[in-house]
């Protein structure tokens, strides 16, 4: 698909298209006259993309990750990545742990209001602070 049709469907922009192809961490086919072009493979790349902005890899550490889809895991490479991916996943925990203990507060606070306890929501709200 042409880079309007991709741009569409992923809901992106030609310059970010652009970014990601300059950095290598979305290289779509180029016609013979040069012009990108897109398949779904593209599509879900983006989205693996998307997903890991989200999760707050930089596009450096995103690049590293979409590496070892197509490059075999050398000696060399092999330490940086997994140091990376097990500091990634050591903040997911945190995370994880945040927000379960946020949830579980803001699913008392709602409780609270709707039973028009607001003596209790106090206390609720400082926990807020303790997280």
């Amino acid at each position: 698909m042409k880079t309007t049709e991709f741009c569409q469907l992923a809901h992106t922009t030609r310059d970010t298209l652009r970014h990601y192809d300059s950095l290598g961490i979305l290289t779509p086919h180029r016609t013979q006259n040069g012009y990108r072009e897109y398949t779904l493979d593209d599509v879900t790349a983006y989205t693996i993309i998307q997903n890991l902005k989200s999760a707050g890899l930089s596009l450096d550490e995103i690049a590293q990750v979409r590496s070892l889809q197509t490059q075999p895991i050398t000696p060399a490479c092999r330490q940086a990545v997994l140091a990376m991916i097990q500091e990634k996943h050591d903040d997911f925990v945190a995370q994880h742990h945040f927000y379960a203990q946020l949830m579980t507060i803001t699913s008392q606070m709602t409780t609270e209001i709707q039973h028009n306890h607001q003596e209790k929501l106090a206390g609720l709200i400082e926990k807020l602070g303790d997280l």
